[in-house]
This record gives C-alpha cells, sequence and structure tokens, in this order.
C-alpha cells in the first residue's frame, strides 16, 4: 500500500480517536480527565504505526503538525471539550504531537535504524510508551493511593512509585526483546531509564513532562548504548 494511503487512514483514525473522546464526554458525560487520558493513551498505541509505514518522515511531520494545528486552534477556540476542559494549566496535548515527531526524527537519522527492525523500532516504541501510559498511571496511582503528597509540585510518592513500575516493566520487555544490551545488563539499564523518567514527570510542571519524557529515556537509551 502506498505511504500516502497510510497517512491518510492513520490520519483518520486519529480522528476517530477524537471523535470518540468527545462523544464519551458530551454525551456519555464521561469525565474529562478519563477521556483526556483515553486520547493521550491511544494516541500514543496510534503512532507506533509510524516506523512500521512510513519511511519518508515528512508524512509524520504532516500528521504530527495538523493534528497539533488542531489542538492549538481548539484550545484558543474553546473545542474539543474532552481534552482542554480541565481546570489546571497544561501544555500536554499541545508538545504531544511536537514529541513525537521530535522522536521519530531522532530515530530516522540515527544509526539505530540500521539494526534490525526490532533493534531499530525500541528507540522509537520505548520513549513513546513511557509517556503515554506511564504518566496516565501515575495520575491513577496518584489520586487513589498517594502515600505521600509533594504540595509544592502537585505530585505523589504513590504516583511516582507507580509510574517507575511500569516504566521498569516496560523497559525490561522491550529491551530483552530487542536484544540490545546483554541479559546481565538489561535489570539496571531498566532501572537507570525507569529512575529517570520517573525524575522527570515528578519535576515537570503543566504538562511539559509530555515533552521532556521521551526525550531524556531516548537520550538514556544512546548514551548507554554508545558509552556503557
Amino acid at each position: 500500500m502506498p505511504e500516502f494511503l497510510h497517512f491518510l487512514w492513520i490520519s483518520a483514525l486519529g480522528l476517530g480517536l477524537f471523535a470518540m473522546a468527545e462523544w464519551l464526554y458530551h454525551v456519555k458525560k464521561i469525565h474529562v480527565e478519563i477521556t483526556r487520558k483515553i486520547v493521550h493513551m491511544g494516541s500514543g498505541l496510534l503512532v507506533l504505526l509510524f516506523p512500521i509505514f512510513f519511511s519518508i518522515q515528512w508524512y509524520v511531520l504532516l500528521i504530527c503538525g495538523s493534528f497539533q494545528l488542531i489542538l492549538v486552534l481548539s484550545m484558543n477556540y474553546g473545542y474539543l471539550k474532552s481534552i482542554n476542559a480541565v481546570k489546571r494549566k497544561t501544555y500536554g496535548s499541545i508538545v504531544y504531537p511536537m514529541v513525537v515527531y521530535l522522536v521519530y526524527l531522532a530515530w530516522y537519522y540515527s544509526g539505530s535504524r540500521q539494526h534490525g527492525a526490532i533493534q531499530s523500532y525500541v528507540y522509537f516504541y520505548l520513549p513513546i510508551l513511557i509517556m503515554a501510559f506511564c504518566d496516565p498511571i501515575a495520575a491513577l496511582a496518584g489520586r487513589h493511593y498517594p502515600l505521600l503528597k509533594f504540595k509544592s509540585l502537585n505530585k505523589s510518592l504513590g504516583g511516582t512509585l507507580a509510574f517507575w513500575a511500569l516504566a521498569f516493566l516496560l523497559s525490561c520487555a522491550f529491551l530483552l526483546y530487542s536484544q540490545l544490551f546483554s541479559s546481565k545488563d538489561i535489570t539496571w539499564v531498566a532501572i537507570f531509564i525507569a529512575t529517570v523518567a520517573s525524575l522527570t514527570e515528578l519535576f515537570s510542571r503543566k504538562g511539559l513532562d509530555n515533552l521532556f519524557i521521551p526525550i531524556v529515556v531516548l537520550i538514556s537509551m544512546y548514551l548507554i548504548e554508545h558509552f556503557f
């Protein structure tokens, strides 16, 4: 199938995800924090198709740029309530498409693409999945099992621990499957990645963890592979 057709149906799926969130929010009266997380995680899964279906990075730029424009306009003009109707000040949704493209671009122009497919994709998949899934899990755990609240950061120990645990499990699974590191190194590499990612989430404000988490995970992986 030509990449232009991939571009069309992946874009359609992204719009469908937005439409479903709007339906859940307006018709089913699902709280915005839930619909927002549905879009957050659903988008994370959808963009995993990028390395598989696009060998031309301009299609990825066009998708990410288009959705970023939609999100900026919706925030400025009061649309997409299922994403924007939160009381707190956050830029998380706006930076989401930007960081997806940046991580894709880093993968696209790096030597990691020259590895086998599995080894290559982990450099895109792991940063995106940690951002897409660990952050919502941290928020959920922090709301129900805060353990200890960090009031100045508006975060909690329970949320940070949940983030770390899922990031560690994702890192172990992907690194083991990719065979980028030896079996004896996977545990400490996964601990390092989970720790820097969870600290980044803990100290990020106004949704900018969506920007910083994938970047620090990607940098951590490159540093470990090339220097350790």
